[in-house]
């Protein structure tokens, strides 16, 4: 899909959004996604992922994503959802592209954590075709339900700054309730993803720089990985 200077590859089962203004909208909008199945999915099943759809909705708006879209169907028998959003941030910078992602990934990278303790957030690093890229991948805001159970959520975002000409950062998240579906499922596609993002060529005015790759952050001894979040460029 080609939207503004951005081409990219939409995931086969991604279905752009339908903005939702209220809960009753989003209903609506993933009944007519899901036909007859709708029926199927358990109330506090059907509550969350109706959340997650108007809570997106909003933010795509608020935000101004260039696009988003969701998926909503069944792996290994199970409900799975997520929701995919691109964003562009302008910055009015036109430092290159391998200064910008150095710096965000300094400053996305938590601090160490106690011995024992997990990380909060995961930062990996990782040069795609457009680019270098800076993938963090922690939890996020948990959807409310019925009698204040809550239902965590994972949110894994791809920074990926664009040329210098055109001064800003894309932004592609990646966000879903089914933490377990992450590693096989959601991960390699977030990296599809990415990897077939093309941005417009900058006008020849000096010599390309050599490519500059960065080793990965480490997993310090002890914390373990809290999501099994290993993404493989």
């Amino acid at each position: 899909m080609t939207t503004g200077t951005v081409e990219f590859l939409i995931p086969p089962d991604f279905v752009e959004f339908r903005p939702a203004h209220d809960l009753e909208e989003a209903y609506e909008a993933l009944a007519q996604r899901l036909g007859p199945a709708t029926a199927d999915i358990p109330p506090e099943r059907r509550q969350a992922i109706t959340n997650l759809y108007a809570r997106t909705s909003t933010a795509m708006t608020t935000a101004g994503a260039i696009w988003s879209g969701s998926c909503a169907g069944t792996i290994g028998g199970h409900l799975s959802t997520a929701t995919l959003t691109l964003t562009e941030i302008t910055t009015g910078d036109d430092t290159d592209q391998h200064s910008v992602a150095a710096t965000l990934r300094n400053l996305l990278t938590p601090p160490s954590p106690s011995e024992g303790s997990p990380l909060d957030r995961l930062v990996q690093y990782f040069d795609a075709p457009a680019g270098p890229v800076v993938v963090t991948v922690e939890q996020g805001p948990s959807l409310r339900l019925a009698f204040d159970d809550q239902v965590p959520t994972l949110s894994a975002k791809a920074y990926l700054p664009m040329a210098s000409n055109l001064q800003g950062v894309l932004v592609v998240e990646l966000t879903t309730p089914d933490i377990d579906h992450w590693p096989e499922i959601y991960a390699p596609l977030l990296v599809q993803v990415v990897r077939s993002i093309r941005l417009p060529e900058p006008a020849a005015t000096t010599p390309p720089a050599e490519p500059r790759t960065q080793p990965p952050i480490t997993v310090p001894a002890g914390t373990g990985d809290p999501f099994a979040t290993v993404l493989h460029p």
